[in-house]
């Protein structure tokens, strides 16, 4: 399946997101072997579903079995999804019997398989249907009976209703999700949580080996938002009047400004008196560093901005 970051990503994203509307178990196991699903979200009947989730509170209004993927599905795997999810209606319709219960076909669950992209061949060749009365382009529905679907992700249309499954698509898609919920209200469901775990995303990369481009962009727009976390850290310290956490956030922060913009330059590191010119400047022109230095090029521009930039003497 996906790269660890990225799967493990996806499948806190999605316990964060459906969390406060039922039960949600990652890596739900499976016992006719060692399987697992990555998601298996049981509702709350007590918990009314709200619009706030979009299309992925849609697809989440009965019981559903989410298997996130970073890059297309194949053949095999899509098999091998469809599998699982049948081994797990045995399992709960066995365990329904040792209690002299029955489970009606209604109640089991839904699988929905998440892919950035999807062939048509392969999309015709599992008979999906598109363009369902009720649902947007993008989601695919086989036969009722099999109760599966198919979300291409990069296929959705660009709407709130969609905006966090798109969160997990790739590239551009992905980077225009992330802009929006950034530019989301403060007090908006599910923007804080979903920031975090993007903060935590872009703490994954930084420590993976061999970054793929689309990696290395994404942990360059992902600092702002890391920025914007150590802020809130800080403003919540400064309510407690924690000054060392505020600092060690500050520092922290810098360090890895540092570390983007040598990726950034294709340099093993910085020079040591461009780092210590970074660590001087004052938060406010830190911050903006973070955010300007996706448009560097080469180090003059660096050095340009840092000229234009320095804190008067």
């Amino acid at each position: 399946m996906s790269q660890f970051p990225h799967d493990q990503f996806a499948k806190n994203l999605l316990e964060s997101l459906l969390s406060p509307l039922g039960r949600v178990q990652k890596s739900q196991a499976i016992s006719s072997e060692a399987r697992f699903a990555d998601i298996y979200f049981t509702p709350n009947s007590q918990v009314v579903v709200t619009s706030d989730l979009g299309l992925l509170g849609q697809c989440a209004t009965g019981s559903v079995v989410f298997e996130p993927f970073r890059n297309p599905v194949s053949t095999l795997e899509i098999r091998s999804c469809m599998s699982k999810l049948y081994d797990l209606h045995s399992d709960l319709i066995r365990q329904a019997e040792k209690k002299g219960e029955k489970i009606a076909d209604a109640e089991l669950p839904m699988l929905w398989i998440l892919t950035p992209t999807l062939s048509a061949e392969k999309l015709a060749g599992f008979g999906a249907i598109n363009k369902l009365k009720g649902w947007d382009s993008g989601v695919y529905l086989l036969a009722p009976l099999l109760k599966v679907g198919i979300i291409v992700i990069h296929q959705l249309p660009k709407t709130p209703e969609t905006l966090w499954l798109r969160l997990m698509g790739r590239g551009r898609v992905q980077t225009d999700a992330i802009a929006e919920v950034a530019e989301l209200p403060a007090d908006s469901p599910y923007r804080e949580d979903t920031l975090e775990q993007f903060s935590n995303l872009r703490a994954e990369l930084e420590a993976k080996k061999d970054l793929e481009s689309e990696e290395q962009e994404l942990i360059m727009q992902l600092s702002p938002i890391y920025l914007e976390q150590i802020r809130a850290a800080e403003q919540r310290g400064e309510q407690r009047g924690e000054q060392r956490g505020e600092q060690r956030g500050e520092q922290r922060g810098v360090t890895i400004i540092l570390r983007l913009l040598a990726r950034r330059l294709r340099v093993e590191e910085l020079p040591t008196q461009l780092q210590e010119q970074i660590r001087s400047l004052p938060l406010v022109k830190i911050e903006e560093l973070a955010e300007i230095l996706l448009d560097f090029q080469e180090m003059p521009d660096l050095l340009a901005w840092l000229a234009r930039n320095q804190p008067q003497s």
